[in-house]
C-alpha cells in the first residue's frame, strides 16, 4: 500500500481536529447547563461552592500539576544544555544557575497549588462543623489564610529543594547530540506555556459565572434579586462583577475569589500542557517509534480528559470552558513544535505549490542504419559453426583475383 504524502497526512489530521471540536463546542453551546447539572449530582450539595469526593477533588487538586511539572523537566534539561553544549563558560554558568533555580521556582508553584486547595477544602470543612455564622465563617477564613503562614510557605519551598537536585541528576546521562535536540524541545514548551497562560487572561473580561457559584445559596439569592445574569453562554462577555459581590462569596468560601472567572479552564489547559509529549519521538529516537508515538499522544489525550471532566464533575466549570481550555493548550504545544522542531514542514507541505506536469514528447519513429552482418561464433560439438557463408565465399573469391 503506497504511504500517504504529509500533504495528505496534515489535511486528514486538520480536518479531524476541526469535526472533533466543532461537534464539542456545538454540544456544549446547546447543552453547557444541563450538562453540569447531570454530572455534579452526587459531588455538589444544593446551596453549596465546594464540592466533595474522590474524583472532583483530585482533580482540582493536581490538575493544574502537568504545567509545574513538565517546566521542571524542561528546566532539567536546559541545566545539562547549559553546561555542555553552550561554548563560553561565563555564560554556560550563568544559564545553568537561572536554570537550576526554575526549577525550584516550578516545583514550589506544584506544591504551594497543591497545598492551597487543600486548605480551601479543609476552610469549608472548618465552616460546616460551626452552627453559628458568624462563628463559621469566621473559622474558615482563619484556616484559609493559614497558608500563607510562614511555616507552610517554608515547608513549600523545602519540599522544592529537595525534588529540585533529583531533577537535575535524572538528566545527567544524556548526550550531547540528544542535549541539542532536546533543548529544541524546552524551548518550544517555553513558548507553548506562556502564550498559553497569557490567552487565559481573557477569564476576566468574558466574566463568566461558573456553575458551582450560581448553584451556592449566595448566587440564587443574587440571581432572584436580579443584581446578577446567572449562566452565561461562553461567547457573551459579561465583565468582572463589583467587589462587593465577590467579597460576599468570598465571606463563606474564601476561595471563591474566582467565581466569575469560568470561562476558559485554566485546570485543563495547565493538564494540556502534557501534549509536550508529542515532541519527545522528534526530539529522541526510540527503538519502537511507532509504539512511543501512540503512547506519547494517548498519554496527554487521557490526562486532559480526565482533568476536564472532574473540572465538570466539581462544578468549577462547564464543557465549553474545559473544551476550549484543553483546546489552547493543545494547539500552543502543537503549534510551538512545528515552528521549533517540525521547522514548518507540515506547513510547507500544506501551502507548497505542486509543480506543473511535465509534458512527455511524442515517440518518434528513429530510422536505424543497418549494421554489417556479423558473424556469430557458436560452440556446437568442439566446430565453429560460421554464419553468412555466401558472403564470405564472395571474398574469397575476390581476393583470389
Amino acid at each position: 500500500m503506497k504511504e500517504m504524502s504529509l500533504k495528505t497526512k496534515t489535511i486528514i489530521a486538520i480536518c479531524c481536529f476541526v469535526a472533533i471540536f466543532a461537534i464539542l463546542v456545538a454540544l456544549a453551546s446547546v447543552f453547557d447547563f444541563q450538562i453540569s447539572q447531570i454530572l455534579t449530582k452526587g459531588s455538589l450539595d444544593e446551596g453549596e461552592y465546594i464540592s466533595h469526593g474522590f474524583f472532583p477533588i483530585a482533580g482540582e487538586v493536581f490538575g493544574t500539576s502537568p504545567l509545574y511539572i513538565f517546566a521542571a523537566l524542561s528546566m532539567g534539561i536546559a541545566f545539562w544544555f547549559c553546561l555542555k553544549i553552550i561554548p563560553k563558560k561565563v555564560l554556560s554558568v550563568i544559564g545553568a544557575i537561572v536554570a537550576a533555580v526554575l526549577i525550584v521556582v516550578a516545583w514550589w508553584f506544584f506544591f504551594k497549588d497543591i497545598v492551597g486547595y487543600f486548605f480551601e477544602h479543609a476552610a469549608n470543612q472548618a465552616r460546616e462543623n460551626v452552627a453559628n455564622v458568624a462563628d463559621a465563617e469566621a473559622s474558615a477564613a482563619a484556616v484559609y489564610e493559614f497558608r500563607h503562614s510562614f511555616g507552610v510557605r517554608l515547608t513549600e519551598v523545602l519540599m522544592a529543594l529537595c525534588v529540585a537536585p533529583l531533577t537535575v541528576f535524572a538528566f545527567k546521562g544524556i548526550k550531547e547530540e540528544n542535549l541539542k535536540k532536546l533543548g529544541w524541545m524546552v524551548l518550544a514548551f517555553v513558548a507553548g506555556a506562556v502564550v498559553a497562560l497569557l490567552l487565559l487572561n481573557i477569564k476576566g473580561p468574558i466574566g463568566r459565572m461558573r456553575f458551582r457559584a450560581i448553584n451556592s445559596s449566595v448566587g440564587k439569592q443574587l440571581i432572584d434579586d436580579g443584581v446578577l445574569k446567572g449562566f452565561t453562554p461562553w461567547y457573551i462577555a459579561n465583565g468582572q462583577p463589583s467587589q462587593e459581590i465577590i467579597a460576599m462569596f468570598t465571606a463563606k468560601w474564601p476561595g471563591a475569589s474566582d467565581a466569575f472567572k469560568s470561562f476558559p479552564s485554566g485546570h485543563t489547559c495547565s493538564a494540556a500542557m502534557s501534549y509536550v509529549l508529542i515532541m519527545l519521538p522528534d526530539a529522541v529516537d526510540f527503538k519502537h517509534k511507532k509504539a512511543a508515538k501512540v503512547i506519547c499522544w494517548v498519554t496527554p489525550i487521557l490526562i486532559t480528559g480526565l482533568v476536564a471532566i472532574s473540572r465538570i464533575v466539581a462544578g468549577a466549570h462547564y464543557m465549553s470552558d474545559v473544551t476550549f481550555g484543553g483546546t489552547i493548550g493543545f494547539l500552543c504545544m502543537l503549534i510551538a513544535r512545528e515552528i521549533f522542531l517540525c521547522r514548518g514542514s507540515h506547513f510547507k507541505a500544506l501551502f507548497a505549490k505542486s509543480a506543473p506536469a511535465i509534458e512527455e514528447p511524442a515517440l518518434q519513429e528513429e530510422t536505424i542504419p543497418e549494421e554489417p552482418a556479423q558473424i556469430e561464433e557458436t560452440a556446437t560439438d568442439g566446430e565453429v559453426v560460421e554464419e553468412s557463408v555466401a558472403e564470405s565465399a564472395l571474398i574469397d573469391e575476390s581476393t583470389e583475383k
